[in-house]
């Protein structure tokens, strides 16, 4: 009788274990169902993203490109330049980095551009200098340059003779001049005698080079940048490719990144221009912005006035909305009205400006500058 019983209670237990297991099965059962359903979901509305959300190309919207030709390469210094798009104004322009540009550091030290091209942080001592950020880095070699430029000849144009050290000696060019396509990595990366020489045929080279690339029939054109596009690295190929047809539009302006020579204890250097980088390259940056803003209106009628000022005030680290009209063209001086932050501001604008007063503007937001123009300032006055 006793072993019945424990055999009866042996079999209950048993069938109330089975059911316990049972029924935890069917809980994880049950939630592992929901974890797929939502990861199903979730996996479609990705996908479904994907395939709607249409990328877009550097071309459609403003950009700083940092461009770099033969970091690396044995036996060759490397050139380099920034190509800047203004969407608004639709323009291109490619400012050459000299050799001998002077940079600052991360701890406020200066450094060579040649030393900062052969670090691994030569993008962020570009950040640096121009204080905004690069939005794309192409890194191509010299054969790249070649290629873009079909192997052609280049005819170089230089507004000043330049002594460069190539082939062992030191050899003039002046005026414009035939530049053999084996020639042209060796010049670009050959040092100056004199030191604006190298500075200046980099940057007047380069311009050949891109308008010779212009001229290139369009089939060869597109083929050359889909095959340079396939390899570079640290950029998506189809930015690469939008990037390197801008390059080669034709339309691309060449100068040097704005900064001004000086000698200093023997060596010749580039001194950085704050007021000009933030003209021409901080300000059109997509993501360009500023606690002050300065608005400019036009209160004497005169035709363009008011974007003659706006120009002359781009150095200024301040936003310039588009200009317009005053509440009348009867202002007979010229009138700068500041928030009480913006006094600053308002000082730097009358300086630049030579003319005008400044007023409280107690009514205007924090931060905001409005410069009315008046008929004491004309457009001849801004040249």
């Amino acid at each position: 009788m006793t072993r019945r019983t424990e055999g009866y209670r042996s079999q209950r237990l048993a069938k109330r274990r089975s059911a316990r297991n049972r029924g935890w099965q069917g809980v994880v059962l049950y939630v592992l169902a929901g974890v797929v359903a939502f990861a199903a979901v979730a996996g479609a509305v990705w996908v479904s993203r994907r395939l709607t959300t249409q990328h877009v190309l550097p071309s459609d919207k403003g950009y700083i490109a940092l461009v770099t030709f033969g970091i690396g390469e044995a036996g060759r210094q490397p050139v380099a330049g920034l190509l800047v798009h203004d969407r608004d104004e639709g323009s291109y322009a490619f400012y050459t980095i000299p050799r001998n540009f002077l940079f600052t550091g991360p701890h406020e030290e200066y450094v060579l551009g040649s030393d900062a091209m052969a670090s691994g942080d030569f993008q962020a001592y570009v950040e640096r200098a121009i204080h905004a950020k690069v939005d794309y880095r192409l890194d191509l070699t010299y054969d790249d340059l070649a290629k873009l430029t079909g192997g052609q000849d280049l005819w170089v144009e230089l507004e000043e003779p330049v002594a460069l050290g190539t082939e062992g000696a030191w050899r003039t060019y002046e005026g414009r001049f035939r530049l053999p396509a084996a020639e042209v990595a060796g010049v670009l990366s050959a040092d100056g005698e004199k030191g604006p020489d190298e500075g200046a045929a980099e940057q007047h080279v380069l311009d050949a080079a891109l308008k010779t690339a212009a001229l290139q029939p369009a089939a060869e054109r597109t083929a050359t940048v889909d095959k340079v596009a396939g390899h570079l690295p640290r950029v998506r190929e189809d930015d690469a490719r939008d990037i390197l047809d801008d390059l080669e539009n034709g339309r691309v302006i060449v100068a040097r990144l704005p900064s001004r020579g000086q000698t200093s204890e023997g060596q010749f250097v580039y001194r950085p221009n704050p007021e000009e980088i933030m003209a021409s390259i901080t300000r059109k940056s997509p993501e360009y912005t500023s606690k002050y803003t300065v608005v400019v209106e036009n209160g004497s009628g005169e035709a363009g006035v008011a974007q003659s000022v706006a120009a002359q005030l781009a150095v200024l680290d301040v936003n310039l909305p588009a200009v317009r009209n005053a509440d009348s063209f009867d202002y007979r001086q010229t009138q700068i009205l500041a928030a009480r932050d913006a006094l600053g501001v308002a000082d730097d604008v009358r300086a630049i400006l030579g003319r005008g007063i400044v007023l409280s503007g107690d009514q205007l937001p924090v931060g905001n500058v409005v410069v009315i123009v008046g008929k004491d300032l004309a457009t001849k006055d801004l040249q």
